[in-house]
């Protein structure tokens, strides 16, 4: 995987060059660097969220992912994967979670659109998931906004998004950065309990 970023008309800055390496089924591999070594950018080529306006990916690069190269999908096929079979939990969840939109309606809204669940149905599994990653009083505080919650509690509610649909990849983008060690620790141990419970492959990043 090769990625360029266009800084201005004259400058190109090679964020990416020739990095390889393969997750197995249901295991973990841990990608570690320094700050701006290019780690995000890594993961953000996997789900093809790389910003257009000023990125480019070396056209020998490839993902391979179950047989074919998402480089090379459209939009809809990479949309159909994103969320459903690869998923992603980011580093901030205060910058990736809805203000305005209560955790419950958060999750609802993927289950209804990816698993095609009712409201009703969703609303349940959205309570069974929160439950899962330990979230306390789950059916209460499904009604909550993100404020509402501790830094700790948001990171489990954004693992919960990223869960919902049973990935068979999750990426876990340096999910740990913003919270004290102990909560650090549950963080870790849970995202390895529900890899081995769902059979997940993980790509966890980290510059620790």
């Amino acid at each position: 995987l090769r990625v360029n970023f266009r800084m201005d008309k004259h400058t190109n800055f090679e964020a990416l060059k020739g990095v390889s390496f393969d997750i197995p089924r249901e295991q973990t591999v841990a990608l570690v660097g320094e700050s701006g070594s290019g780690k995000s950018v890594s993961s953000l080529a996997i789900m093809g969220l790389l910003p257009k306006e000023n990125a480019t990916v070396d056209p020998r690069s490839q993902v391979l992912y179950g047989g074919r190269d998402l480089l090379r999908l459209s939009g809809d096929e990479m949309r159909q994967l994103r969320g459903k079979e690869i998923s992603m939990i980011f580093q901030d969840p205060m910058s990736s979670l809805n203000p305005v939109l209560s955790i419950g309606n958060q999750l609802n809204e993927i289950l209804m659109l990816h698993m095609g669940l009712s409201a009703r149905q969703a609303q349940e599994r959205s309570i069974a998931l929160l439950e899962e990653v330990g979230l306390p009083e789950p059916s209460r505080r499904i009604n909550r906004y993100p404020f509402e919650l501790s830094g700790g509690q948001q990171q489990r509610v954004m693992i919960a998004m990223a869960m919902a649909c049973e990935p068979k990849l999750l990426i876990a983008d340096e999910p740990t950065t913003a919270l004290d060690v102990t909560i650090q620790k549950q963080i870790i141990e849970l995202v390895d309990a529900l890899r081995r419970k769902h059979g997940m492959a993980v790509l966890w990043i980290s510059h620790d």
